[in-house]
This record gives C-alpha cells, sequence and structure tokens, in this order.
C-alpha cells in the first residue's frame, strides 16, 4: 500500500514537470513557428516581384514601415530573458521586434534575405555617433545598399546603387536629393546629409577612420578625467566631431576599425598619451605604426616634425580586445610643458 502511495507521487510529480516543461517551451515553439509563418508571407510577395532590384526595393519599403526606431514591441523583448533552453531563436526575435536597434534589423534583414541574395552588415561612422544598415549583392555581381532603420534607399533613375556609388556622385559634385529615396515620411537623413565627413565598410572589409585632432594653435589638447572611467572621454570625442568611437584601443567591434590620429603641419614635436582604464597587456595591444612607451596605464608616442599620423590597426586576430581610455591627452613636446611621468 505504502509502495503503491509512493508510485502515485511519483507519477504525479514526473506528469508536473513534464507539464511545466512543456509550458515553459511553449513560448520558443509559438514565436519560432509564429516568426517563420511572418516571414515566409513576406518572402512570398517580395519574391514575387519582377526582379532582384524590385524585391530589395519592397523588402526596404516592408522593413521601414515594421520596424520603428522608437519602437521596442516589448512583448517579444521579454522573450529575450528565458533561459536559454526555452528562448526563441533569435532570428524569430530580432524579426518580430527590431528592439529599436540597428544590429538587431541587419540581423533580421539577413534572415528575411538570406535565403536568395547575399545580405552584409554596412557600417558607417559619422563624426558623432555609429552606424549600421544592410549593403545586399545581386546575381550580377552588384552591391546596392539600404537603410530602411533610418528610411532611405538610393537610386538613379531605375537603377539602385551602392553606398560607394553614392559617395562618388556627391564627390563629383552632385546632389544626394537627386539619390535619395525616402522609404518612409520620416525619414532621418543624419548620417547621408554628413556622408562626406564620414566612414563607411562593409563587414568584411576594414574601416580607415581619419581623425584630425583639433590642435592648432594649442600647446595643450586633453580629454576625459582621471577617474577610471571612459564614458566622459566617449562623450568628449563626439563632441569634438571625433566619432563615437574615440574612447578604446584595440578591437571592441566587430568592424576593423583602423584609426589614424593627424597632427597639425606646424612642424613642431608631440606626446600623445593614452591613459587607460586598466594596465594593458603588451601582446593584446593593437598594432601601432610608433612604437609606444608604456607606463603603468599609459601608453605615450612621441611623433617628431615629419610624423604626423599616428594609426592603430587593430588587425585581424579574432575576438574582442579593448582597453578604455580613461584620459587623452596631447602635449607640444617641449620641455616646459612635458608631463613628470613621462619616461625619457
Amino acid at each position: 500500500m505504502h509502495d503503491g502511495k509512493l508510485r502515485t507521487i511519483s507519477m504525479v510529480a514526473l506528469a508536473a514537470v513534464i507539464a511545466l516543461g512543456a509550458l515553459l517551451f511553449l513560448p520558443k515553439l509559438f514565436v519560432d513557428i509564429y516568426a517563420t509563418n511572418k516571414r515566409n508571407q513576406l518572402t512570398g510577395v517580395i519574391w514575387n516581384a519582377s526582379s532582384e532590384q524590385e524585391t530589395v526595393v519592397r523588402f526596404a519599403h516592408w522593413a521601414a514601415g515594421y520596424w520603428r526606431i522608437d519602437e521596442k514591441k516589448d512583448f517579444w523583448n521579454r522573450l529575450r530573458g528565458l533561459p536559454k533552453p526555452f528562448k526563441p531563436s533569435k532570428n524569430s526575435i530580432s524579426f518580430l521586434s527590431g528592439e529599436g536597434l540597428c544590429t538587431e534589423f541587419v540581423a533580421a534583414a539577413r534572415w528575411v534575405l538570406d535565403n536568395r541574395l547575399e545580405v552584409v552588415r554596412h557600417d558607417v561612422l559619422s563624426p558623432r555617433s555609429g552606424h549600421s544598415a544592410i549593403s545586399i549583392k545581386l546575381s550580377d555581381g552588384r552591391w546596392v545598399y539600404a537603410d530602411p532603420f533610418y528610411g532611405w534607399i538610393f537610386q538613379d533613375e531605375n537603377r539602385l546603387l551602392s553606398l560607394a556609388e553614392v559617395r562618388q556622385r556627391l564627390a563629383a559634385g552632385e546632389q544626394l536629393e537627386k539619390y535619395a529615396v525616402r522609404l518612409k515620411p520620416d525619414a532621418n537623413a543624419h548620417y547621408y546629409t554628413a556622408l562626406s565627413e564620414s566612414f563607411d565598410a562593409k563587414e568584411f572589409e576594414a574601416m580607415d577612420v581619419q581623425l584630425r585632432l583639433p590642435l592648432d594653435g594649442r600647446k595643450r589638447w586633453s580629454m576625459g578625467e582621471l577617474d577610471g572611467s571612459w564614458q566622459d572621454v566617449q562623450r568628449a570625442g563626439q563632441n569634438a566631431k571625433l566619432t563615437s568611437h574615440f574612447f578604446y584601443v584595440g578591437r571592441r567591434y566587430p568592424t576593423n576599425i583602423r584609426f589614424h590620429y593627424y597632427l597639425p603641419e606646424d612642424a613642431r614635436p608631440y606626446q600623445l598619451m593614452f591613459h587607460l582604464t586598466e594596465t594593458p597587456t603588451p601582446g593584446a595591444l593593437p598594432r601601432f605604426s610608433i612604437r609606444p612607451v608604456i607606463e603603468g596605464k599609459t601608453l605615450r608616442f612621441r611623433l617628431g616634425p615629419s610624423q604626423r599620423i599616428l594609426s592603430m590597426d587593430t588587425g585581424t586576430a579574432p575576438g574582442r580586445i579593448w582597453f578604455g581610455i580613461d584620459r587623452f591627452e596631447a602635449i607640444a613636446d617641449e620641455p616646459s610643458l612635458r608631463p613628470r611621468t613621462a619616461i625619457e
């Protein structure tokens, strides 16, 4: 009798565990099926287009209306907090929510289009911030650029353009308005009206970022306080139009960004000093065109009259190894201005 009760209790407990597990799996199952169904409905529409270009245009218009910059679909985003075995796939959540992030949009766009067309992340770095859109490779080998997140494609009559082609036309003196096509009434033009001051690269390319330090007429210039934080340096870099990436050395983002720090042509030697938030490991530092003197948390570079550029190449090593900049200083290399901590 006692054994029978134990068996009954065990069976009830097992059934409860199975039921709980099924309940936990339901969100994953439902969301993945729902997202796949919506994706299939979309692809059924866009792949009925008369050409690959028209497919891209249809997708871009749909995406611009579905993923809103200022809208986070909280119902879907809450599912990101589920334990890994019960969490819906990243593709499903990215597709359904977008989370108001350009990188989530890129993941979703790849999921929709990658079964027919090659889609790559296309990064754009403006004087004050960073952004990701997409470039799509057509079957004839031509790349076209689309940014439904901010609401733009670029077109010359009926021919979609790559971002490189847009740059070429602007460099030739043509107006952006001639080629820019709005995907929605409130399209944000911030990244494209300042395109001549921006840098860009596809995800498999290196991005060369030219940073002209505002030193003209100054013997000393700095950013940030020695407080163990890089956030103030990032803000100062944005205010100085040195991009939102002027706060670290190394590789922090997937893009291989090569920074080039330009000094004024005043024939004066300078010291550039990166005071980092932590002591750097020499083997983990990026490649510099000039070897630094390392003193504790500080990297110091001396640039003579013939050296006006310090380049930092993050290289192609896998992983993201970076060190935050606590304070940055550029100092004319004159005896009265040299920092006391400098190593001669």
